[in-house]
């Protein structure tokens, strides 16, 4: 995170400057920078890669789906509007899949460690959390300079705070060009397209149209990582998936 802030905060540094300069010493945009820092990137970054880490990539990522359903109820307590039948039916659709994809459908038998459902559940949250708390910022000093700032922010935080230099990993070339990879591309261009995305069309879209990264995780981790995943599993997945076309296809589109 430190890095990538880095590397974005570099880039755009010779034309925003200004931008810059005015967002750190606007008290306001700097306390929801610090809130978008802390629960926005530190907590949807470290529950991602904790679900992995207890799960696997595709899992992780299509318990994130669940960000959908958690969105859409954010928005009707927000807006004070009642859930429609189609979001009511995709709560317990969502719901059901967890269930599948967590017990391949025997209770007693966790496919899902607890450890990789929570951290799931808490990346679905902290999917609303950074859409919600980037839009100002992005929408007044631009996705780059909000998602620049706040990784750096973020990324000393959590490097303080977990003592990084006693953890510090020993890699070959292949190792710190996958690190690379997930600084420049996974951290930097991805969070600054999707942060651009909600300043356009707001939070709700932007978030139904992340959820095209499950079955794109799901396929790449089977054929690159040769996971693999149980008919129940298989199920319960198409339940959360199905979730995202039936809010989707409301004939009264979602607030954003």
């Amino acid at each position: 995170m430190c890095l990538a802030g880095l590397f974005l905060t570099l880039m755009i540094w010779p034309t925003k400057k200004a931008e810059i300069r005015l967002m750190l010493h606007d008290p306001i945009s700097l306390r929801q920078l610090i809130l978008f820092a802390l629960f926005g990137l530190i907590l949807s970054q470290f529950s991602y890669l904790s679900a992995i880490k207890n799960s696997n990539a595709g899992t992780a990522t299509v318990l994130q789906t669940l960000s959908v359903v958690f969105m859409s109820l954010y928005l009707a307590v927000r807006f004070h509007k009642r859930p429609t039948a189609r979001e009511i039916i995709s709560v317990f659709l969502a719901f059901g899949g967890v269930y599948l994809a967590a017990t391949d459908g025997t209770p007693s038998a966790m496919v899902i460690s607890p450890l990789g459902l929570t951290w799931g559940l808490i990346g679905a949250v902290a999917c609303v959390t950074y859409p919600v708390l980037s839009q100002g910022l992005a929408a007044n000093w631009g996705a780059a300079v909000a998602n620049g700032l706040g990784m750096m922010i973020g990324g000393l935080f959590l490097s303080v705070s977990c003592q990084v230099w006693t953890l510090w990993p020993v890699l070959d070339l292949t190792g710190w060009l996958a690190v690379a990879f997930i600084i420049i591309i996974g951290t930097a261009l991805s969070f600054t397209a999707f942060v651009t995305g909600i300043s356009e069309i707001g939070p709700m879209k932007a978030t139904l149209l992340g959820t095209l990264e499950p079955v794109i995780a799901s396929v790449v981790s089977a054929i690159a990582l040769g996971t693999t995943f149980h008919t129940v599993e298989l199920i319960g997945y198409a339940c959360i998936i199905a979730t995202v076309f039936i809010i989707i296809l409301q004939k009264k589109p979602a607030i954003s």
